[in-house]
This record gives structure tokens, sequence and C-alpha cells, in this order.
């Protein structure tokens, strides 16, 4: 986003190639923060980070390059904002860097009928340039997210190749690795993590995914023995197969429904989650009495405490449980030809970006209320019709889940930062593919016709083309726009504020 420049912002000129800042602490001082977030928290954070940053310097390095092309004076360009900690002057440009890095500016003098600048300069405003000049240095700053987006995809494309058919991959695809490991769960205590690959399962040999469907459903409950290979090594290893209630098995439970594992049960003390022979014993003896249950959703994944289960009827163990080893596959596939990478690169590019601006409004008005809801709390919650617990219960999950957002939730830049961290921990193809969706997002939202935005420049440059003919150019008188500017900047500040507090105390967790 470009910045405009005013008189008070002028510093005296100064010699090409002087130190502004001859300190260099506050430098250091970044350094050694970004050196203690590596070593304290984790290098995965420390490269999500430097990813994000040379992200955002890159869309000002277009603003930048092509102002300087159409022979804009450029005053300032920085990383960050706030006090400044270290920076340079060359030629009529100071470079540097500030501390707090939410973003990075470009300074152009004359953006706009407000902005004061000398008359020895006012040729070299960007308000004094034409059309296509002015259009180029706005759109610059996304275009540069849609390039680094099709660098992103094409070595997505070269080094993983193309997405595999998920509708089919299950029953068709025998080799698969562990895309993910379920919390909770047999997978988990066997010491499994995603990368994994499952070798042999109960002494048989693993082959497509469905076919480790079938054979985990039917050792719900039993120890078995299991072979994998982590890291080139293979690994020997066994786990109790965790259970999921099946449809029968929820019929005579009010509250719980097919799919649910049940991790614990208030007054029933176990060192483990119970098997559905434990709760059964457990609740025989409470029959139609209210219990606290703590489940997994099997639909969703996320765990819940669900208050006022019944008891009614509880059937034979072999007919209520599935077995439930809960990991996910990744099915790998060869990485593409430059050519066919480049192809399949161009047509996923332009689809995404459709899908991604269509669904924007949708997009932004559903992360909104998810945002609120999340820092603040749901003000109602529907009411469930008759006397149906299960549909209690399911609202209940939602309003009481803080480990699972919803995946429309709006981040802050710490949340995408931590989305980030467990993407680079993930592998390459996971922090390419969301480096990928970050640019195409930031690229598009960019362009929303609504001013200090990009798209508001263009939206500006736009009108005032329209409106010059016959020799006379028309220019907005920049006062008039200055309230809905106020009102987009302060809705920015505060829906960052909310979307901040939330990522900080309800860390944002996909699955």
């Amino acid at each position: 986003m470009t910045q405009t420049i005013s008189d008070s912002d002028r510093q005296p000129p100064l010699d090409e190639g002087e130190v502004i800042q001859q300190s260099w602490t506050g430098l250091v001082s970044l350094i050694v923060g970004m050196l203690a977030i590596g070593f304290l928290a984790s290098w995965s954070w420390v490269i999500i980070i430097l990813a994000l940053v040379v992200m955002i310097t890159m869309h000002e390095l277009g603003h930048y390059l092509t102002a300087k092309w159409s022979g804009m004076k450029v005053t300032e360009f920085f990383i960050g904002f706030g006090p400044k900690l270290w920076s340079f002057h060359h030629g009529e440009t100071e470079y540097g860097i500030k501390a707090i890095w939410l973003g990075a500016y470009v300074r152009i003098i004359g953006m706009s009928s407000l902005d004061v600048v000398d008359p020895a300069d006012e040729p070299r405003t960007y308000r004094q340039q034409s059309y296509p000049r002015r259009l180029m240095v706005a759109v610059a700053g996304s275009a540069m997210h849609f390039l680094m987006a099709l660098g992103l995809l094409f070595t997505l494309f070269l080094t993983n190749g193309r997405p595999v058919d998920q509708s089919t991959a299950a029953s068709e695809v025998d080799g698969w690795t562990l895309d993910t490991v379920s919390v909770d769960s047999a997978a988990s205590s066997a010491g499994l993590v995603p990368g994994d690959e499952l070798l042999t399962f109960d002494s048989q040999e693993v082959g497509t995914f469905a076919d480790f469907g079938r054979l985990v459903r039917s050792r719900a409950g039993r120890s078995v023995p299991i072979t994998y290979l982590h890291d080139g090594n293979v690994i020997d290893s066994s786990a109790v197969i965790g259970e999921r209630l099946t449809a029968e098995g929820a019929d005579g439970i009010d509250g719980l429904i097919a799919r649910d594992r049940i991790l614990s049960v208030d007054g029933l003390e176990l060192d483990h989650a119970p098997t559905y022979a434990e709760f059964a014993a457990f609740a025989s003896n409470h029959m139609g009495e209210p219990l606290t249950v703590t489940v997994v959703d099997g639909s969703t994944g996320r765990p819940g405490v669900v208050e006022g289960v019944i008891v009614n009827r509880l059937v034979d163990p072999s007919v209520a449980t599935i077995g439930f080893f809960g990991v996910s596959a990744n099915y790998s596939s060869p990485g593409l030809g430059a050519i066919e990478a480049a192809g399949q690169t161009i047509t996923t590019f332009g689809s995404f970006v459709k899908d991604v601006t269509l669904a924007f409004p949708k997009a932004i008005t559903g992360g909104l209320n998810g945002a609120f809801d999340g820092v603040l709390g749901s003000t109602s919650s529907p009411e469930p019709s008759g006397d149906s617990i299960t549909a209690a219960r399911e609202l209940e999950l939602r309003r009481l889940d803080s480990s699972n957002p919803d995946e429309s939730r709006i981040l802050s830049i710490y949340g995408v930062a931590g989305l980030g961290a467990a993407a680079v921990k993930s592998g390459l193809a996971d922090t390419l593919s969301l480096l990928f969706v970050i640019n195409i997002f930031i690229g598009v939202f960019n362009l929303i016709p609504l001013l200090p935005l990009d798209g508001g420049h263009v939206a500006v440059a736009t009108y005032e083309r329209l409106r010059s003919f016959g020799g006379r150019r028309y220019r907005v008188d920049a006062s008039k726009l200055l309230p809905i500017t106020y009102v987009v900047v302060l809705l920015l500040v505060f829906v960052g504020g909310v979307t901040l507090l939330r990522d900080i105390f309800d860390p944002v967790n996909f699955g």
C-alpha cells in the first residue's frame, strides 16, 4: 500500500550513501529477537515470519519499481512501522527497517490533491502522471503477489506433481503416507507422526487406505502390532485400536451420535479413554441418570464436553463400535515436467483467483462473525426443536469448541504466522500451498476499491480518467474521500485487533 508525504514529513537532503541512523543497536536487537524466537519457540516461526516479510517487501517493491520507472519521486521505502531501527539514504530515497513488522510501505509524493509538494517536484508527483502510469503503480503490489503465487504453485507442481483425485485415491492408490494424526488416538499412542508410512497392521500388509480402514474397523478395542517407516527407519510398535460409536451403539444414548469417540466420563476413573465395554459397565449402574461425557465428534474431529447424556439402552460391544486408528492419508505423486507444470500452474492459478474473488464477500462476512464470536462469545444460541438432546449437544459442541476454529475465520498476522509455522513443520508442500493461498488472498484483498487500499487508488484514477475530456483534466477532491478512508482504516484496525486477541487466546487449528 503506497503512502503519501507532506511538508512535515520532509527532511533536509542528505548526501548519497549517508546513514541516517548511525546506531546499529535497533537492528542488532531485532536480530537477537529473531534468534530468541528460534531457540525458545521454534525455527519454523522464524522461517514463516521471514517469508511473510519477504512477501510484504515484494509488494512494496512492486510499487517502488513502477513508480521509479514512471519518473515519480519516492522518498521512503521501509519494512515495518513505528520507531526507526536502522536506515540509510541512497539518492533521494531513505531505506530502512522499523520496529513493528506488521507491513511495509513506500512513500510517493503527491498521491492526492491534499499533499503539499515543493513546486519543483510537482511534475514528479503521482497525481501528475498519466492514467496508465498511475494504474500501473497502484496494481503493482497485487501483481507482485500474483507473480509470487505463480512461482510457488509452479514449484509445488514440479516437486509434488498434480493433486491426486481424493474421491478415488482411497480405493486406488497403494502408496500413501500419513497426512494427519489425531490426538488421543491409537496412532498417536503408537508414536506415528505425519509423513510416516504404515507397512504392516496386525501382521498384514497395508494396501490402499480403504483396505486399511476395513482392517481397523474390525479390530475395535484390540491391541495390534504395527510396523511403520519413520525417517527411513523401520519401527515396530503396537496400539490399542480406538472405538467409535456405530449408529446402533449411539441409538440408546441420548446426547451421543454415531462416530463419536468417548474420551472420558465423569465418575469413571481411568488412566485411558474407556472402551465401550468399560463405559457400558459403568453406565449400567446409572441408567436414566444424567452423565457428563467428553467426546470427539467423528464428523468434525472436534472435542467437546456433553452434559446431560442419558443412557437408556446398551448393546453388545461387537455391534456398538467400530475401530478407529486416527490417521488420514497423503497420496504422493511424482513431480511434473517443466512444461506440464507450467500449464497446470496457469490453469490452477486462474481458477483459484476466480474462486477467491467470487467468494470474498461471503468469506469476509462469515469470517467477521466467527472472529467476534470467538472473542466475545456467542450472544445467543438457537434452541433445538422438541426435546432433542442430540441437537442441543451439537449446538453446545460448537459453543464450547476452542481448539478447532471455523475454516472461514479471519486471521491476524499472528494467526497466519502460527498457521504457517505449523505448515513449515508439516513439510515443503504444505508450506508452499499456504504461501500460495496467502499471496492470492492479499493480492485480491488489496484490489478492493476502497482507500487506503491499492484498489482505492485504482478507483480514483479510473474515475478521474472518465471525468477528464476535451483536454481538461479532472481531479478528485481528496478531502471528500477522507471520511470513507477513515472508516475503512478504523474498521481494519478494529478487526485486526479483534482477530489478534482471538488468535492469542484461541489459537487457530484447522486440524
